[in-house]
């Protein structure tokens, strides 16, 4: 299975820096999906260190959808899964 991941510019020389100095300096040549799998599986392998660089995030009960998921709008429809698409777009 493969995933499409989208980066900024900034990453992207930086990862694109650090596959050429493999090259130069160990001489492996290796891809840019090589590489992120690489590091995907460093990070999962010290996960409390990986972790650590999210303790700046806000804690999610302070996110607005999440605040919106908790106290959901009653709309006074018994069964929204089957009126939905009624109530969003009209009939």
């Amino acid at each position: 299975m493969t995933l499409t991941i989208k980066i900024d510019d900034c990453k992207k020389k930086k990862l694109d820096r650090f596959i050429a100095q493999l090259l130069i300096k160990e001489g492996k040549k290796v891809t840019i999906q090589e590489a992120v799998g690489a590091m995907i599986d460093h990070a999962l392998e010290d996960e409390d260190d990986f972790m650590a660089h999210f303790k700046e995030l806000p804690p999610l009960e302070e996110d607005p959808l999440w605040k919106m998921i908790q106290t959901p709008k009653h709309l006074g429809l018994k069964d929204l899964s089957t009126n939905i698409d009624e109530y969003l777009y009209g009939s």
